[in-house]
């Protein structure tokens, strides 16, 4: 009987040291990935002009001590890469998708260029990928769906082409913030984004998209920020608009959109900035403005508005700059203090407290039709 324990016990003691040679060879061999993941991208750097790959990032200290890179604390693990604004020329190869345990992924205001690689599908714990300001082309890859866990995704000031993929937002139930802005997108916003019921920041501006704002927008009822401006989308504005009563930031300037400024955008109460500007609006400014209380920047110039200008603008006591010039309006605001103020053709600023000081920022900035 001793002789069979002693020997269930050696048993286990020799199998637990092998599992822990194992476990030791995979957690030497996860780290070698890490590691030559990394050195692959400095590879592929062709211009670092303040040596900051060059001279850090060295086999001779751990690589979770090189700059940009943070690794888990329960582990030896790339968690994060934040090469920003290190002024790096290159690109990115497939070995970085094989920092399995990559949470964010951050290199913004470099050069980098060409187009993404598919091995970063491999990545699914990213919740930030952030490429704006960089030399990115081609069509955005339709594989960005294989993020599940994604929250902020920024493309912003790129050189991406084509359409927006229709079903890249299936799967990115808890996308927050997006930015495409500043790239050379067509086509027409894909209702799948409307899907992202979580959605707070959106930025699409600075493209070609056309089509409409379909009523569907108003599912994102999380959203703090719309930027839609300059680009080629047409229509009315959807009453589902009054949706968004988080709504801090909207512009939609320099678009063709038609129809009237819809009353319920007098629901977005949390509204500070509202850019309509330069597009085909007619009728009246809606009365309800006047419950937009925290209001600082309104911008309705260059539509084909009519009507006398509503006297409760002059009582949005947060209001600091109004633009209404090349529009049929009349009339004249009381109540009108630090306001720099554009109206048709400068001619009511007459009777405003400062209407010297606004009759210059009248001449000065105000633009054309477009």
């Amino acid at each position: 009987m001793r002789n069979t324990g002693f020997s269930l016990a050696l048993m286990m003691a020799v199998l637990l040291l092998h599992f822990v040679a194992l476990f030791s060879t995979k957690t030497t061999t996860n780290i070698s990935t890490d590691q030559s993941a990394l050195l692959a991208l400095k590879a592929h750097i062709i211009s670092d002009p303040q040596k900051m790959l060059k001279t850090n990032w060295s086999i001779a200290t751990s690589f979770c001590n090189w700059v940009g890179v943070t690794c888990g604390s329960r582990h030896q693990k790339v968690i994060a890469l934040n090469l920003s604004s290190m002024l790096l020329t290159g690109t990115v190869p497939p070995q970085i998708g094989n920092l399995s345990f990559l949470t964010s992924l951050d290199l913004t205001n470099n050069s980098f260029h060409g187009s993404l690689p598919i091995q970063l599908t491999n990545l699914h714990r990213l919740k930030l990928i952030n490429l704006v300001l960089n030399n990115f082309y081609g069509e955005i890859p339709s594989w960005f769906d294989s993020f599940p866990k994604l929250q902020y995704l920024s493309l912003s000031a790129n050189n991406f082409v084509g359409q927006i993929p229709s079903d890249m937002f299936e799967r990115l139930p808890r996308l927050q913030v997006l930015y495409l802005d500043g790239n050379k997108l067509s086509g027409k916003i894909p209702l799948g984004l409307f899907k992202c019921k979580e959605l707070e920041y959106i930025s699409l501006a600075f493209n070609s998209l056309e089509g409409i704002l379909p009523k569907e927008i108003g599912n994102l009822t999380m959203l703090e920020l719309l930027f839609l401006q300059e680009n080629q989308i047409e229509g009315a504005i959807p009453q589902q608009i009054g949706n968004f009563t988080r709504l801090r930031y909207l512009c939609l300037s320099f678009n063709s959109l038609t129809g009237v400024i819809p009353y319920e955008i007098g629901r977005l109460l949390n509204l500070e900035e509202l850019i309509i500007s330069n597009n085909m609006f007619k009728g009246s400014i809606f009365p309800s403005i006047s419950n937009l209380t925290r209001l600082r920047f309104l911008n309705l110039a260059s539509n084909s508005l009519t009507g006398v200008i509503p006297q409760q603008i002059g009582n949005l006591a947060q209001l600091k700059y109004l633009y209404l010039s090349y529009n049929s309006l009349t009339g004249i605001i009381l109540h009108f203090f630090t306001i720099y103020a554009q109206f048709h053709d400068c001619k009511n600023l007459t009777n405003t407290i400062n209407a010297s000081t606004a009759r210059e920022e009248c001449l000065k900035e105000t633009k054309p039709k477009k």
